[in-house]
């Protein structure tokens, strides 16, 4: 066994290193596909009542817009995270709708906004101050307010109408986390997600704030700007980029996803109140999950484009072509799949394209600084292997045994006593109890059991419905997305 251990660290300095998939320093798309743009509004059934002379009822519905933000995806079935502060406006359509349908019927210039007026004096503006709410008995109008929320995610082509949602959770101040829940559209097939950091860190510096101006698509992209902070791991931005970074929270809206520029990991989100950026961490963001009784995770298109992106980012764009036409067959409008794939098949066999270390023949150079200190690491193994089979050796196991063994007296045979009567007759048997067949004796020390037979957790798995090698511990198929 000395002597195999040479050559055992031989065979492993000479291997090739394993090449180990990195995501790029500010590289988003990880992100991207699970970013979404949230609408916030509301539908108001309004109903003036006019009983100057006779009743009359003079009905109008609206629909009223609130606001809209940023927020990503964190489960397939259309988990929404954003800010409390995108979908809990101040605004009371309420008092909208009053405008609105006062000055329709009475034909008064009314301005259609969220502010109270008031229409001159005497019985008109009496009349409109009982229009807004809240309702009283002597109200001249009711309203009945119904919360629309919708979500737009990054497909092409985009989604009009975007997905109808619910609000699951809302924080106790407009920086905190809500949660939302997609109502209708995605039954049948998957929302791409983004990637959850486990925990803020203390070593983060260079952070990524990603945006959406307006619904996404092909002309629409996430608005991205770097960000720093100041001291690493803490909430506050340098002082250079807080200007700039509230410029855009102003444009876009809040809720929009904190990256972690080194792992392309969110682990925030981000708002503005007053003139100050805020961070919701990533442990806020779990704890309001929790709340609400929801888990992120990822599904099988995730896993899938994870495996596209590995080639993507290592510009092996002959491996990264089919299993992103793997992802188009899970999500034919996954926008950022298309994208790579247009570039992909562009970049095939081109000078972009990375090069094996055999693909022209050639190969390394062989006085590289891996080689050198692989060689360095074998002398020094070879001189542990000589200081090894230099040492007193003990007795081996079977000399050891063989020493015991004749060391211990073996039995002496039976006596046998020889009939010298005369052969012709035959020596009387004496009486006693009849005589059995002997049956083999079983050594003592137990059983020794046999080899193990190989079982199920022995035999490599497969996808069962691409055929394509499943690793023990994979819940999806790498490259088709099929549950294990």
């Amino acid at each position: 066994m000395r002597t195999l251990l040479p050559v055992m660290l031989l065979l492993l300095l000479l291997a090739p290193p394993v090449q180990a998939h990195e995501h790029p320093h500010g590289s988003t798309d990880r992100v991207t596909p699970g970013a979404v743009r949230v609408e916030v509004g509301a539908k108001v059934d309004v109903t003036l009542l006019d009983d100057r002379a006779a009743l009359k009822r003079f009905k109008r519905s609206y629909e009223v817009t609130l606001g809209a933000g940023s927020g990503f995806t964190v489960t397939p079935d259309g988990v929404i995270v954003t800010a409390t502060g995108t979908v809990d406006s101040e605004e009371d359509p309420a008092v909208y709708a009053a405008n609105r349908v006062f000055a329709e019927y009475y034909e008064q210039k009314i301005p259609a906004d969220f502010a109270r007026h008031t229409a001159g004096t005497g019985d008109l503006d009496f009349r409109l101050q009982s229009c807004y709410p809240p309702e009283r008995s002597d109200s001249t109008c009711t309203a009945v307010v119904t919360p629309t929320v919708r979500v737009f995610p990054f497909l092409d082509p985009p989604s009009d109408e975007g997905y109808p949602a619910e609000i699951l959770k809302t924080g106790a101040d407009p920086s905190a986390p809500a949660v939302l829940r997609v109502t209708g559209g995605t039954k049948d097939v998957d929302l791409p997600t983004l990637p959850l950091a486990k925990a803020y860190g203390g070593e983060i510096k260079a952070l990524d704030i990603m945006t959406y101006k307006g619904r996404p698509s092909i002309e629409v992209t996430p608005t991205v700007e770097v960000a720093h902070l100041d001291p690493p791991g803490s909430r506050t931005l340098l002082k250079d980029d807080r200007e700039r970074i509230a410029r855009q929270i102003t444009a876009d809206g809040t809720g929009g996803a904190v990256i972690d520029d080194a792992h392309s990991e969110v682990i925030g989100l981000v708002s503005l109140t007053g003139a100050e950026t805020r961070f919701a961490t990533v442990e806020d963001i779990l704890a309001a999950l929790e709340s609400a009784d929801v888990s992120a995770h990822r599904g099988p298109l995730d896993v899938v484009f994870e495996t596209a992106l590995a080639h993507y980012h290592d510009r092996s764009y002959s491996l990264a072509i089919p299993v992103l036409e793997q992802v188009l067959k899970l999500r034919p409008d996954h926008a950022v799949a298309l994208s790579h794939l247009r570039d992909s098949r562009a970049w095939k066999g081109t000078d972009k394209e990375a090069k094996r270390p055999d693909a022209d023949g050639g190969g390394p150079a062989f006085f590289t600084p891996w080689t050198i200190g692989a060689a360095v690491l074998l002398l020094a193994a070879l001189g542990l292997g000589v200081l090894l089979l230099r040492k007193p050796r003990g007795p081996s196991p079977d000399e050891a045994v063989t020493a015991f063994v004749g060391s211990v007296p073996l039995p002496a045979a039976p006596l046998t006593t020889v009939d010298r009567s005369d052969p012709g007759q035959v020596p009387p048997r004496r009486p006693g109890p009849p005589s059995t067949p002997s049956t083999p004796s079983t050594p003592s020390g137990g059983a020794h059991p046999g080899p193990r037979e190989p079982g199920p957790a022995d035999r490599p798995a497969y996808c069962t419905r691409c055929g394509m090698r499943r690793g023990p511990a994979h819940r999806f198929c790498g490259y088709c997305g099929h549950p294990a």
